[in-house]
C-alpha cells in the first residue's frame, strides 16, 4: 500500500515539476508582458502629446487653427463683395 501511494506521489510530483519547466520555457508569458509594456508606453506618448483636452492640449489648438482658418476665409470673402 505504502509503495503505491509512493509511485502516485511521485509521478504526481514529476508532472508537476514538468508543469513548471514548460512555464518557464514558455514564452507566452514574456509576450504578454511585453504588449502591456508597449501599450503603456503608447498610452503615455498619447497623453503627453494630446493632453487632458484643457486649453494648452493639442485639440484645443487645433480647433484654434481651424477657427482662425473660417475667420480668415469669411473675411476674405466679404472683401470680395
Amino acid at each position: 500500500m505504502i509503495s503505491k501511494i509512493f509511485v502516485f506521489f511521485t509521478i504526481l510530483g514529476l508532472r508537476v515539476w514538468g508543469g513548471f519547466e514548460d512555464f518557464a520555457k514558455s514564452q507566452r508569458g514574456v509576450t504578454a508582458i511585453e504588449y502591456a509594456l508597449i501599450a503603456v508606453a503608447i498610452s503615455t506618448m498619447l497623453f503627453l502629446v494630446l493632453g487632458t483636452g484643457g486649453e494648452d492640449g493639442l485639440i484645443s489648438r487645433i480647433k484654434d487653427s481651424f477657427r482662425s482658418i473660417q475667420d480668415g476665409l469669411s473675411i476674405s470673402k466679404q472683401q470680395s463683395k
